[in-house]
């Protein structure tokens, strides 16, 4: 009897199928991972050293003293428009030696907004108890094909998470119909990165024109704001300083190559025309690299002709991709956004690995699509070609020696295709159930 009495006194406050009790337990296992996580993350960051840290607050201290921040001598020189210097002004009022845990603390803010504000998306598009399952596998899958270009990020240090907090607002509040203030961030972004300016033909294209002034509007102020805030003391513009010291001789039928900040043959470029150079390049025993990738052999007026047709592709498939849907879904939406960033990346004279982490946009529509309808296997096989090229080809898989011989040949470029190719598809291909009835 007093055994039948402790069951049930067990049952009614304390048995092992008690909600209260789950719900702790099950509060207390993710608090103890997001610890480890943090513990581990935090680790991986100061293992890495400064990476590329010290390249922005030196420009914002050299810009707050109105000297010359574009300067091909650094050893690692500031590249980015003048605006990209100002989010580090708080850094000044620090000792050096805590500049990384301030980084780091922004990098794990950011992490945590987007990928809160993702999974809000995600329950938004598949709703309900019924689909907590398919939620599961979306993220099983995405953070298989996109963690080694959030570890990119992490790793170089670089102010792409911030890019990345600008270009997943714009995919956010694109979904959400919100387009005055998705030109805004895209403008900001502008002023940060000169790829962004691709959403101001966009825009026009899909007769978002407030949207579109208001970029160009954004991106205006942004570049002005150092000469207001900070003056050159050699007198004229910070964004003409920017041009002449680094762009002028950029050109889109060539690899960038500019003293002192970007060479031609450079594996980690991941860009459609840098990776087409290195295939095209005959090998050179006694260059630095020392990766013999040629696949062919073709220079000057050929080559140009080979560069422009593929990036008249990958504007093509954009402006596929970026077509207005009648009655668009928010991802739907979503994902013209994520097109976008892949054109971005593609087009781009420079996109770094840490660049590609807002392929996170993209590969994230991509994946519901694919879910949501598991018979699109075209999706599905595209998805492949990016875990195959992707995430079974970084370095900590198949060492640093095969690791850089397959980014030289491009694989990160060949996955923002696939991805581009896969997002282009998705958005303009019929229902199964509308393709059976029409």
């Amino acid at each position: 009897m007093t055994r039948a009495v402790t069951h049930a006194s067990l049952a009614k406050n304390g048995s092992p199928g008690n909600p209260l009790i789950d719900k702790a337990i099950k509060t207390v296992c993710i608090g103890l991972a997001v610890l480890t996580l943090l513990a581990l993350s935090l680790g991986y960051f100061y293992k890495k050293g400064e990476g590329e840290l010290p390249v922005y607050t030196t420009a914002i201290e050299r810009m707050v003293d109105g000297s010359e921040i574009y300067r091909r001598d650094d050893g690692k020189a500031f590249t980015y428009p003048p605006f990209a210097a100002v989010p580090f002004l708080p850094f000044l009022a620090l000792p050096t030696e805590l500049h990384p845990a301030l980084w780091y603390i922004v990098y794990i803010c950011v992490f945590f907004y987007v990928f809160r504000r993702l999974h809000l998306l995600v329950v938004d598009w598949a709703p309900g108890q019924s689909n907590r399952k398919q939620r599961r596998i979306f993220w099983i899958i995405l953070m298989l094909l996109v963690a080694r270009h959030l570890s990119s990020v992490f790793e170089s240090k670089a102010n792409d998470i911030l890019m990345l907090l600008l270009m997943f607002e714009a995919a956010r509040l694109a979904a959400d119909q919100r387009y005055r203030l998705v030109g805004m961030w895209a403008g900001v972004a502008a002023a940060f990165k000169a790829t962004p300016w691709l959403f101001l033909p966009v825009l026009v294209w899909q007769r978002r024109f407030i949207a579109a002034a208001i970029l160009l509007a954004a991106a205006i102020a942004a570049h002005l704001i150092p000469d207001l805030l900070f003056p050159r003391s050699a007198r004229g513009s910070w964004t003409m300083s920017w041009y002449s010291t680094f762009l002028a001789d950029v050109s889109l039928d060539k690899p960038v190559d500019a003293e002192g900040a970007w060479t031609a043959w450079n594996h980690l470029n991941q860009s459609l025309t840098a990776t087409l150079y290195r295939l095209s390049t005959p090998f050179d025993p006694s260059a630095v690299h020392a990766l013999n990738i040629n696949l062919w052999q073709l220079e000057g007026k050929s080559l140009s002709v080979l560069n422009i047709a593929a990036q008249l592709t990958v504007l093509l498939l954009v402006v596929i991709a970026t077509k207005p849907i009648a009655s668009s879904t928010g991802l739907q939406r979503f994902g013209q956004v994520g097109a976008v960033l892949c054109g971005m990346l593609l087009l781009s004279p420079m996109s770094s690995k840490s660049h590609f982490a807002v392929l996170i946009i993209p590969l994230s529509f991509c994946v519901m699509e694919f879910l949501r309808d598991l018979r699109r296997m075209v999706i599905g096989i595209h998805l492949g070609v990016v875990f195959l090229m992707g995430t079974l080809t970084s370095k900590g898989i198949i060492g640093k020696d095969l690791g850089n011989q397959v980014l030289a040949l491009g694989s990160v470029t060949w996955i923002t295709l696939a991805t581009l190719t896969a997002t282009t598809y998705a958005l303009h291909r019929k229902p199964i159930a509308a393709q059976h009835n029409g």
